[in-house]
Formats: C-alpha cells, structure tokens, sequence
C-alpha cells in the first residue's frame, strides 16, 4: 500500500488515561494487544513515523509511542478530566506541534475504532483532498426505525401511520467516529473538528464500532477473532 507522501498532513490520536466504562480503555487487550496498537498499525503502514503524534497522560501509553518510535506530546491534567473534550486536547496539541513545524491537515483518529484499516484512512484522504474539504469525517449509511420521547413517543425517520418497507426508509448518515481529517489553522479558528465545506467518508456498518462501553468491547473481540 502506498505511503502518505506530503508532510502537509500529520496524525494525531488522543489517548488520556482512565475511563469510567471500561478500565484503562486505550490499553485493554484484544487478541494479546493493546487497544491503540491496532490504530498504531493502520497509520503506520501508510504515513511517516515522524508525522504521527500520541496526545497523552499515560505514561504506559508513552512507552508504547517510543517503542514505535512516534512522537508523544504530554497531555496536561486540566485536559484529561472527565468532563474534557477532544476539541481541547486537539487545540493543546496543534499548538504544540506547531511551535516546531509547519503542519496543513490533521489526521485526528481514535483508538476506539480498532476495525478501521488502512485503506479507509487513505480513501478518506483522497475524498477531502478532491474535494477541497475545510473537514470531512467518516459515517456508515443505516436505515432504521427510529423513535424518540420527549414527552411522548414520536417517530423520527418514518411515519408509523404509514409504514414503508425497510428498503425504502432514507439512509441515515451515522458518524462512526473512526477518522476525522481537518484543516488545521482553520481548526484554530473554530475549535471543532467540522467546520467549513465538510462532508462524509463512507465506511461499511461492520467496520464501525467505535468502543464505548463492555457490550461494544465484546463484540469487537468477536469480529477481530
């Protein structure tokens, strides 16, 4: 598979200590391997070691970067609360790297979708780049029954008065979570990953699972068995 040639585009995950759902969630073994070694080995093989940044606060986790020899930026503590969100480790980091280098377009992947390979990353790639996209992010196409209560049930993707066949619901457009790619000054500016002229990198349903809880961690060492 070819390599990401252009320095313009750098990867960065973020991967904080603790979890309240799953202990140590970014570390938790699947198949004899940690959780994030498996995003490890879908950027690698495409891009430069010099381009891939792990945000962190583990220092677990930082052994694991220089074992690969990949760069590590230490994640403060004021970023690693329950209550903290991506967008701020994402802004820290940008700053961080760009004290040292010129960098165009974030990368940003998550160590919680393990099922999403290589050439996922470099289609998503291809579709912002022909695209000119400010972002894009990558999504699964469903179509579902979905309901929803506020203070009665109401059908949100159907009319249950006048139920179509399955086939003939619209897709659903749902963010897997898996890759998110940006451009980077302008994420300065907007302090969120889409922004812009965005659009969505389509990625199969079994590919998707982004691990949040046990039941998702389950069936995840499942697929990968």
């Amino acid at each position: 598979m070819k390599k990401i040639k252009k320095n313009n585009f750098i990867c960065l995950i973020l991967a904080r200590k603790g979890s309240k759902r799953i202990k140590n969630k970014n570390l938790v073994k699947i198949n004899g391997k940690p959780l994030i070694e498996y995003t490890l080995k879908a950027i690698t093989k495409i891009m430069s070691l010099n381009n891939i940044f792990i945000s962190t606060n583990d220092e677990k986790i930082v052994k694991i970067a220089k074992n690969h020899n990949i760069n590590f930026i230490k994640r403060p503590a004021r970023l690693c609360r329950d209550r903290s969100s991506s967008e701020d480790g994402i802004l820290h980091a940008i700053k961080i790297i760009m004290k040292e280098r010129k960098i165009e377009h974030i990368i940003f992947l998550q160590p919680t979708s393990p099922l999403r390979d290589s050439k996922d990353i470099i289609e998503c790639i291809k579709k912002y780049k022909k695209k000119k996209l400010d972002s894009i992010f990558s999504a699964f196409l469903a179509k579902r029954f979905i309901w929803t209560k506020i203070k009665k049930l109401s059908s949100l993707t159907f009319n249950y008065k006048k139920r179509q066949r399955s086939q003939n619901l619209n897709n659903l457009i749902i963010e897997n979570g898996a890759i998110f790619i940006f451009n980077a000054k302008k994420f300065l500016k907007f302090k969120n990953r889409i922004f812009g002229k965005f659009d969505f990198y389509e990625m199969e349903e079994n590919k998707s699972f982004d691990i949040d809880n046990l039941q998702d961690l389950r069936i995840v060492k499942k697929l990968i068995k």
